[in-house]
């Protein structure tokens, strides 16, 4: 009999592993190393992070410390989402078949293993095998898990969180012993952490909410539910003493910069719940992607299927007597409130404030993305389906309708092209070629830049051969050490010109040892978020003309001529011909850089109004348009909407009463400067934290504005410098 049981519990594993390689895989078929699920260039960072646990165990280095991106000071990997687990455990697969199709293999896996562990958690409440089979294809398939497999794997390994219920109700039922639930529920604690620490914090958060709603609407149960709390105390004691190293490195480097912005945009709009994206097959009617616009494709994850809405309905009026059903229905409200995130802004009116905000401030929950607690409730719709579906006063024909609908109305994009992107990898790092132009441990500057690019594959292919002067490991893509360089780092990003680029370029390449420069020019793929109907949705693209001549110009400074070989130019630095650059101040530069731009746009502004040109049209993509500003100032990557009033850090814009609003972005001491030199000229000045971006480079900087009337326009155009 265990035998059995033991058998029909490994079966459904194979059964969702089967179903996540037909959805997901089948456009790797003779394509498992030269393709890769997902879109965009998060999946790189994965594929880095694999080659990255091999290469701990071959080269003894620490783990959670690498040099290997932004060289030479290297960067905390804590706080990255660098997979310790998976990556640890793959290591025979990575130093077998390589880190691209170990990253394929795990993405194929995770859907499955969600799926399994949550067949488990369902089969326990609902003791019905059919059932918990659908409950748990509901979680491991759901729209949350669809979107998340296009880019963020640690956010698919959520497969502990089903058997942290499960043990936890186990305890409560007196099924196992306190020490028993401690030490399993330590291991499940440490597990998620080393899968996605964030997911800890958010599951204990709402854990310990279900907990107080169970205290509270069920008072014979009351002292049970307050005997879990000291094996739970236990439990995440030990587990914080097993992760004592992560944690070290977690809290001893403090906490990385994050833009205030963010999460609002990673939040769930109201008729997200109901509207499919591009990941489910009804989410491709028009209709349906038009309204699906707004958040990242990544992110579009909440949608609950209109069959499973109605389910959860059924359920609640059957069963609002048992405060199992009122707890369960109650989360799922809470979940679904916390998921919209601190405010709900409807239209263009003021947004509201929401429950979430009480606690977005308290540590670890001022980094977490309120869109990603959407997994939280598809944990609870799986459980509430399966109770439903094994309910045999449900009759048996609306029982079959239900699941026919709940498959239907969220069965994934059928298109095997929409899951894999082709790997970029140029010849010149495929072939070997670049060992003929850079020594091992070298420091290589490669375009395109960081997350705009697949250099994180590029530089795990080789095994890690030479460091480089950037990266992309899941943080804000400017660390404290090249903070000092933003103008050309921002820049390197958005493939725009700026005052005296050549100056600060050779600043950064001497002070930062970089010995080579690659720009990957035929066939790597520039990733851009596309400006089409429906939700934000990473394309690869080509370097465009003004990009191209940008880049030319901007290392062109460097006197030396460019190699073309193997699908990228390449530009050996002349570090010896720089020795002026090694020792000097970045900072009188920048403040150098932004007195120019200010002036410019100054100048900019005044012609102008003084050409009479609509002040409603006022913006810099028109300024330039008309020759007011030099030529890919506002150009590249950044563009995105033409009549924005900022571009590329710079502000030109008029406001309600006529006045034109002139401003730039930049560090608090250069902008603080500025103000004194502006102050008797300008008829309002405001210099404040660049709070709202989402951009995470410019997470660190402020923002300075300043309205002039025209005549005021006219007087400091006069009398200030152009630049």
């Amino acid at each position: 009999m265990p035998a059995r049981r033991d058998y029909s519990a490994v079966g459904p594993f194979f059964i969702y592993l089967i179903l996540s390689c037909l959805f997901f895989g089948r456009g790797l078929v003779g394509h498992l190393s030269d393709r890769y699920v997902g879109i965009g260039t998060d999946p790189g960072l994965f594929i880095f992070f694999f080659e990255w646990w091999r290469y701990v165990f071959t080269h003894h280095v620490n783990p959670f410390y690498t040099y290997l991106q932004w060289a030479p000071s290297g960067a905390n990997l804590a706080w990255a989402t660098c997979i310790p687990l998976f990556g640890v455990c793959a290591i025979p697969l990575t130093a077998t078949l390589g880190p691209i199709a170990t990253f394929n293999l795990m993405v194929m896996l995770c859907p499955a293993l969600a799926a399994w562990t949550a067949f488990l958690l369902c089969r326990y409440l609902s003791s019905s095998f059919w059932a918990a089979l659908m409950g748990g294809y509901a979680f491991g398939f759901s729209p949350y898990m669809l979107a998340h497999l296009l880019g963020h794997l640690t956010v698919l390994m959520m497969f502990p969180a089903p058997l942290m219920v499960l043990v936890t109700l186990r305890r409560l039922n007196e099924e196992i012993s306190a020490r028993k639930f401690a030490i399993t529920l330590t291991i499940l604690i440490v597990v998620l952490f080393l899968c996605w620490p964030e997911a800890v914090a958010t599951s204990t958060l709402f854990g310990g909410t279900a907990l107080a709603i169970a205290m509270w609407t069920a008072p014979e149960w009351r002292a049970r539910l307050r005997g879990l709390v000291a094996p739970l105390l236990c439990a995440y004691v030990a587990s914080a003493i097993i992760l004592s190293p992560y944690l070290y490195y977690f809290f001893a480097f403090g906490q990385p910069a994050f833009p205030g912005g963010l999460r609002p945009l990673v939040s769930v709009h109201p008729l997200s719940f109901l509207i499919p994206s591009p990941t489910i097959l009804l989410g491709l009617i028009s209709r349906f992607r038009e309204l699906s616009g707004g958040s990242h494709i990544y992110e579009t994850g909440a949608y609950i299927a209109l069959p499973l809405l109605l389910i959860v309905v059924s359920f609640a009026r059957t069963h609002w007597h048992q405060w199992q059903a009122r707890l369960m229905v109650t989360m799922l409200v809470v979940v679904c409130v916390a998921s919209i995130g601190s405010t709900l802004r409807i239209g263009g009116r003021r947004p509201l404030p929401m429950p979430w905000a009480l606690v977005s401030h308290l540590p670890l929950m001022d980094k977490a993305l309120p869109a990603r607690f959407s997994i939280y409730g598809f944990l609870i719709l799986a459980i509430i389906l399966s109770l439903w579906l094994s309910d045999d006063a449900v009759r048996q024909s609306l029982r079959t309708i239900g699941v026919c609908g709940v498959v239907l109305f969220t069965l994934p994009n059928l298109s095997s092209i929409f899951w894999r992107t082709p790997v970029d990898t140029p010849a010149y790092f495929s072939t070997g070629e670049f060992k003929h132009y850079i020594a091992s441990g070298d420091n290589v500057l490669i375009l395109p830049y960081s997350q705009d690019g697949n250099s994180n594959i590029w530089q795990a292919a080789t095994g890690f051969y030479f460091r480089m002067a950037g990266g992309y490991l899941g943080q804000p893509p400017i660390p404290n050490a090249y903070l000092p360089y933003f103008p050309i780092v921002y820049n390197l990003y958005n493939l725009a010109d700026f005052p005296l680029a050549g100056e600060m370029l050779k600043m950064l390449l001497v002070q930062k040892q970089v010995k080579a420069v690659v720009i990957a020019d035929e066939g790597a793929n520039l990733w851009r978020n596309t400006a089409r109907p429906g939700p934000q949705f990473p394309q690869a693209t080509q370097l465009d003309a003004d990009e191209r001549t940008t880049i030319n110009a901007l290392f062109a400074t460097l006197g030396v001529a460019p190699l073309r070989i193997g699908g990228v130019t390449y530009y050996r630095v002349p570090l010896e011909r720089m020795d002026a650059y090694k020792n000097a101040d970045p900072g009188p530069l920048e403040a150098r850089i932004t007195s120019i731009q200010l002036g410019t746009l100054i100048h900019a502004a005044e012609h102008y109004v003084a050409a009479g040109h609509p002040l409603a049209d006022l913006n810099p993509v028109e300024v330039q348009r008309l020759g007011l500003l030099p030529p890919r100032w506002i150009s590249g990557v950044a563009v995105h909407d033409l009549r924005a009033p900022i571009q590329n850090g710079l502000v030109l814009t008029s406001i309600a009463n006529g006045d034109v609003l002139v401003g730039v972005i930049g560090t608090h001491e250069v902008l603080n400067d500025l103000v004194g030199s502006y102050r008797s000229y300008a008829k309002q000045i405001e210099l404040s934290p660049l709070i709202q971006t989402a951009a995470w480079a410019e997470s660190t900087r402020w923002i300075l504005l300043l309205a002039f009337d025209h005549a005021q326009l006219a007087s400091v155009a006069v009398k200030m410098p152009q630049g």
